[in-house]
């Protein structure tokens, strides 16, 4: 799900392109959204965290994106160890389609009913789902503005 601030950094991005013209506006809401999504995982926990975000939560992005709804799914981990508040274990940058399906009530619905296809026994999924979160020190948003 997408926090707060991502929501209100796509609305500000939409407002700018409010005051343009038609045309323009409609462009705008067809450009693709690009969020990184980092996560800083507790020290020994690494490979668990990676086991269950392979099991649970990969491959419900890959069928998003079968779906239509990102045009990239890129995950990365540094090659380096990174110190303190500026470190970062593992990112995952989703390039929605556009900003509707970045922040619009469809990728909710359309991602539990995804779930529930790939996880008949949703208690287990949301159990273990519940375990990898508990395995981060810290989870954070990035909107990338321009390119894709």
């Amino acid at each position: 799900m997408i926090g707060l601030a991502v929501t209100a950094a796509l609305m500000m991005v939409g407002a700018g392109a409010q005051g343009a013209t038609p045309a323009v506006g409609a462009a705008a809401a067809t450009k693709p959204v690009t969020i990184e999504y980092y996560y800083r995982i507790k020290w020994g926990q690494h490979a668990a965290f990676r086991a269950l975000y392979d099991r649970n939560h990969s491959p419900v992005l890959k069928e998003m994106q079968r779906l239509g709804w990102f045009r990239a799914i890129r995950m990365d981990e540094p090659l380096t160890h990174m110190a303190g508040g500026a470190r970062w274990d593992f990112r995952v940058t989703l390039v929605y389609r556009d900003a509707d399906a970045a922040v619009g009530d469809g990728y909710g619905k359309a991602a539990e009913a995804v779930m529930t296809r790939l996880y008949p026994d949703v208690a287990k999924h949301i159990r273990e789902e519940a375990e990898r979160m508990g395995m981060l020190e810290e989870h954070w948003d990035v909107v990338v503005m321009g390119g894709e």
